[in-house]
């Protein structure tokens, strides 16, 4: 039941990101082009599933060879939600998928220093008392 848990955690954590990066989409780049039902439940079950494939880096893989898996894949399961929605692909989609992805790397390193910054905080007051 863990492990669900946390195929859940991960999935629902890459819902967020699709749906965040979909709605700046539809706000900032394509102004005139409302949310389809199409789009958005392709968004969160595509996004939801980069999300658990994220799970990769939590294997013993070397980082470059995770990384690399992880960004062909998720480019592949943006050109299937693509294709699902009728999305043109060209090079100006790529460049925004390529300018997402990294958005949403740097907001994950933020947070994983944010997160480590608090644990240190944490193990040194402890020391102290």
């Amino acid at each position: 039941m863990r492990k669900l848990g946390k195929y859940l955690d991960y999935f629902v954590t890459g819902m967020g990101f699709g749906a965040i990066a979909y709605l700046c989409i539809l706000t900032f780049i394509r102004p005139n082009t409302a949310p389809t039902y199409r789009g958005v439940s392709s968004v969160l079950i595509i996004s939801g599933l980069i999300g658990m494939l994220s799970m990769i880096f939590k294997t013993d893989l070397p980082i470059t060879i995770a990384l690399t898996t992880h960004l062909l894949v998720t480019f592949l399961a943006f050109v299937a939600m693509a294709m699902i929605n009728h999305w043109r692909i060209d090079v100006a989609s790529v460049c925004i998928f390529l300018f997402i992805y990294l958005v949403i790397w740097l907001i994950l390193i933020i947070e994983q220093r944010r997160t480590i910054n608090q644990l240190n905080k944490r193990i040194k007051d402890r020391k102290h008392n």
